[in-house]
């Protein structure tokens, strides 16, 4: 990965998982939404434009579901040049919601993530490695005091690139099933376990920001 490549990266996670904690909500994630890079005192080349609140699926990692925010988040971006407006970079930010427990362990990490597969439409395979994956967990510690455990968050993250025609054929997809690998295990969402709206999201972002 060039050193351009490595600097986009950095700015696309700074954005997109930065104020992630911010976002939290009690019965899901928020609505769908986009924010873009504040370059007002930038010199950077690029405009970064990133999706917010598309999760995958409801179902976790270990096969459960989730009825608060947590969970694995793929969210679409496009890199744009400030000169011309032109696509540069396109492909996906991913983020994993998850905790760490002294009851229970840590179930749905997935540890550093490492690849994504998509399959569209059952046929069509698209696989991208992610960039500067990474795990951390959070600074301050719960404890439940009916249950007498302490826990902590966890947030996995990394970037994904592919090219414009895979965005489009991902955004154009009538389904799609998805792998996601890291270091510790790997969790396949089959099309039926992925959100109503995941791909809705992904396809009126393109529209707006890719084409």
């Amino acid at each position: 990965m060039n050193k351009k490549a490595i600097l986009i990266s950095a700015a696309i996670l700074s954005l997109s998982v930065g104020t992630a904690p911010a976002q939290a909500g009690l019965f899901g994630p928020g609505k769908f939404k986009v924010e873009q890079t504040d370059d007002r005192f930038s010199d950077a080349p690029t405009t970064i434009f990133t999706g917010r609140n598309n999760r995958v699926s409801k179902k976790s990692v270990v096969g459960g579901f989730h009825v608060d925010d947590k969970g694995m988040y793929l969210e679409p971006l496009v890199v744009k040049s400030r000169a011309d407006g032109s696509v540069v970079r396109t492909g996906f930010v991913l983020h994993n919601k998850t905790q760490l427990s002294s009851d229970y362990g840590s179930p749905n990490s997935i540890g550093i993530p490492q690849q994504v597969s998509f399959l569209i439409d059952g046929t069509k395979l698209i696989k991208a490695s992610i960039y500067r994956g990474e795990s951390s967990s959070g600074n301050r510690i719960d404890y439940n005091s009916v249950g007498r455990y302490a826990s902590t968050a966890i947030a996995e993250s990394g970037t994904i690139f592919v090219t414009p025609d895979q965005m489009q054929a991902i955004a154009n997809a009538r389904t799609v099933a998805i792998k996601i690998a890291g270091s510790r295990r790997s969790v396949v969402y089959e099309s039926k376990d992925i959100g109503k709206k995941f791909l809705k999201n992904v396809r009126s972002f393109w529209t707006a920001y890719g084409v």
